[in-house]
């Protein structure tokens, strides 16, 4: 089943403006927890998966964050273009 999460749905759902979505999915912009967990149930991914499969423990504690919330919106884009096949 088809459905239908364009950037301009997502946004609307998340409440922010198509141009921040785009940058929020590129990773060109932080992401609160919050906003993840609405992104998660959205899409019906639980945002708790995606952060354990991305764990890292190299490196500076920013800087894994950093990289996992990055990873985070690969997978979030990567989910939402498979629902609208």
């Amino acid at each position: 089943m088809s459905k239908n999460f364009t950037q301009n749905y997502m946004a609307d759902e998340l409440g922010i403006d198509v141009a921040n979505y785009g940058r929020l999915e590129r990773g060109e912009t932080g992401v609160s927890v919050e906003r993840l967990k609405k992104i998660g149930e959205i899409l019906g991914v639980k945002v708790s998966f995606l952060m354990d499969e991305k764990s890292n423990e190299d490196g500076e504690e920013n800087q894994k964050h950093s990289e996992i919330l990055k990873e985070i919106l690969k997978e979030i884009k990567t989910i939402r273009t498979k629902l609208t096949q």
